[in-house]
């Protein structure tokens, strides 16, 4: 509890320098905030027993995950300073709303109670809407926000539905300790819950909002939306289908291999024809989401490392692209492909950490992406899933066709191509990310140990 006690104390603090000249002071402040979060996790506080005991779970699985949403958060803060030109309130007021949404992820992912889980996804879902229409002088963040907040609100009652189907079947909103049988109702509401949080990670057929929604939203926050909200909402479902254990029937190991794999095929098809870098990354997510998916297939607690791994990998790397883009965007005004053409000749750093990025994301050997695949693939093999191996492979080889394409105009040389560089601070970031990518590869299991 006292976790989510400093966060808000910090998110109202921050909210209130945004009336003061104090600009500097915001996000450094912010990133204490979060390390002291981070630090009452380590010093395992008691406040959590005695103000959440029974609705929240701060062990094992979730506990891991709230650390990754926190530490991926501190590498999303210093990226806000960019917005100073445009004034102290709306840094603030930015920062304030990241701090709130990691609010909401940290109780979706520890989440023993559906209302919890609704709470945290509302707590985060508001701060998203907000920060996707962020840049109101465009229409496209409006069009973004807007789509965001309508297709958001149908997900919540599609969860609100299968929740109150849970409650009926089972007459309690607790997801541990069930003894439902072979009720159709319960098994109606794992469905409706499904595919509520299916949205959020942008599955097949729940993805259709993401493409319009990274695109327009500022590239900033997108990275948010395609890091921190992945994790909650993936950490979420995997808290909510490990407790479910044999209470679930066999129909949810198929369908899940269903939903990846059209995941994986729709992804795949819509990428190849984008000329936008962030709507591409938008199809590339979907095509993520349904590799993480298939971690899920006959889940068990100690299953839990290799969503993790992937989770780990697949955010490094989108990261450092959507960083990318956005400097890109900035510098050229457009996020189309032909803007990164001789990236490499105009700033040699940009174009260096996008390509391990995207080679991670595709699966080349010794990125975190490679052994993020090979875990999850795997693990389909050990459950019997033979067939979704194979297709799976093909698809992560097809998949290089398109990230091969960003990187080959970033190394073709173009003789109107002006040198011009960014603050050390990001490309410091930049190259750590990028660094750690290539740690997760070459040592995966350092990191694999420290889920286990």
């Amino acid at each position: 509890m006292l976790p989510l006690i400093i966060l808000t104390i910090i998110g109202v603090l921050i909210l209130f320098l945004g009336f003061t000249r104090k600009t500097k002071l915001i996000v450094p402040i912010a990133i204490l905030g979060i390390l002291g979060a981070i630090g009452a996790y380590l010093a395992a506080t008691k406040m959590y027993n005695e103000w959440m005991g029974g609705m929240m779970s701060l062990h094992g699985p979730p506990l891991i995950f709230n650390y990754l949403i926190l530490v991926i958060a501190l590498f999303i803060l210093p990226f806000i300073n960019v917005f100073n030109k445009r004034g102290s309130e709306e840094v603030a007021d930015f920062t304030g709303l990241i701090l709130f949404s990691l609010i909401g992820g940290i109780m979706m992912v520890s989440h023993l109670d559906l209302i919890v889980l609704f709470l945290g996804i509302e707590i985060m879902s508001i701060a998203m809407y907000i920060l996707a229409g962020a840049d109101r002088r465009i229409l496209q963040s409006n069009e973004a926000a807007l789509k965001y907040f309508i297709l958001g609100a149908f997900s919540s009652a599609i969860l609100l539905f299968g929740i109150a189907l849970f409650y009926a079947s089972t007459g309690t909103l607790k997801i541990y300790d069930l003894q439902v049988g072979d009720s159709p109702i319960f098994q109606l509401s794992v469905l409706i819950i499904f595919c509520a949080f299916a949205f959020k990670v942008a599955l097949v057929p729940f993805h259709f909002w993401a493409p319009d929604v990274y695109q327009g939203s500022p590239t900033i926050f997108t990275a948010t939306m395609a890091t921190i909200v992945k994790i909650a909402a993936f950490g979420a479902l995997f808290q909510f289908l490990r407790y479910l254990g044999n209470n679930v029937g066999e129909w949810m190991f198929w369908l899940m291999s269903i939903v990846a794999l059209a995941s994986l095929v729709l992804g795949n098809i819509m990428a190849y024809t984008q000329t936008s870098v962030k709507r591409l990354l938008a199809y590339s997510s979907v095509v993520q989401a349904g590799f993480i998916l298939i971690g899920f297939l006959q889940l068990k607690q100690e299953d839990s490392w290799p969503i993790l791994y992937y989770l780990v990998a697949y955010c490094l790397a989108s990261l450092v692209c959507f960083f990318v883009c956005y400097f890109v965007e900035n510098k050229k005004g457009s996020d189309h492909i032909d803007e990164f053409e001789g990236l490499f000749y105009a700033n040699p750093v940009l174009a260096v950490v996008m390509t391990i990025a995207l080679i991670s994301l595709g699966g080349g050997p010794l990125t975190a992406g490679f052994m993020a695949k090979l875990f999850v693939l795997n693990h389909a093999a050990s459950v019997g899933s033979i067939a979704l191996v194979v297709m799976a492979l093909v698809f992560a080889v097809t998949s290089m066709y398109y990230y091969f394409k960003i990187i080959n105009r970033m190394f073709t040389r173009n003789s109107e191509q002006a040198v011009w560089s960014v603050s050390w601070t990001y490309q410091g970031v930049l190259i750590l990310l990028s660094i750690l990518t290539f740690i997760a590869g070459i040592l995966p299991f350092w990191i694999v140990n420290l889920f286990k």
